[in-house]
């Protein structure tokens, strides 16, 4: 089932490689601030949301690799704005905290209320050319899944589903 354009274009901004104005920075020299960077985006009157340039590039040849395989006219196997945990947004109460962090690694949490509903958040980043990079993502909360493992097409992307047979 084709959807409509302009659903595709919100899906294609919340996995965050929609186009920025020339010339926009990515706050990348620490990883809060690059999730912080993203969710402003959403907090703000803002049509566009998100942030070029987020992913790391293992990720981001996992959503290339999905948005080539995918039919044009159809959603690729994230039907979602994995920021926000859904298609439409109205944040309250977010947090966003360092949970861990090496000099090529961290977590960021971010917690927060999407109309209402409690959502959390946990990214792992990696440096990358000196930008601290989103490699993958994972919602901690059921129905619990890890954004890298969906496009993978993992078994265990979404560790709550019910099992086949059961």
């Amino acid at each position: 089932m084709a959807l409509p354009r302009c659903l595709c274009i919100l899906l294609a901004l919340g996995l965050g490689i929609a186009a920025a104005p020339a010339g926009a920075a990515v706050p990348d020299s620490d990883p809060v601030s690059l999730i912080k960077a993203i969710y402003a985006t959403y907090t703000a009157d803002n049509d566009n949301p998100g942030l070029p340039h987020v992913y790391s590039k293992r990720l981001q040849a996992l959503v290339d690799k999905d948005e080539k395989e995918t039919p044009e006219g159809e959603v690729g196997r994230i039907d979602w704005d994995v920021f926000v945990d859904g298609q439409d947004w109205k944040l309250t109460e977010l947090k966003i905290a360092l949970v861990s962090k090496s000099d090529d690694t961290a977590q960021v949490r971010a917690t927060f209320k999407n109309f209402g509903e409690p959502c959390n958040q946990l990214f792992d980043l990696v440096r990358e050319e000196g930008h601290w990079r989103i490699d993958d993502v994972v919602k901690t909360i059921p129905p619990r899944w890890t954004m890298s493992k969906i496009l993978l097409d993992a078994p265990d992307a979404f560790p709550d589903a019910p099992k086949d047979g059961n």
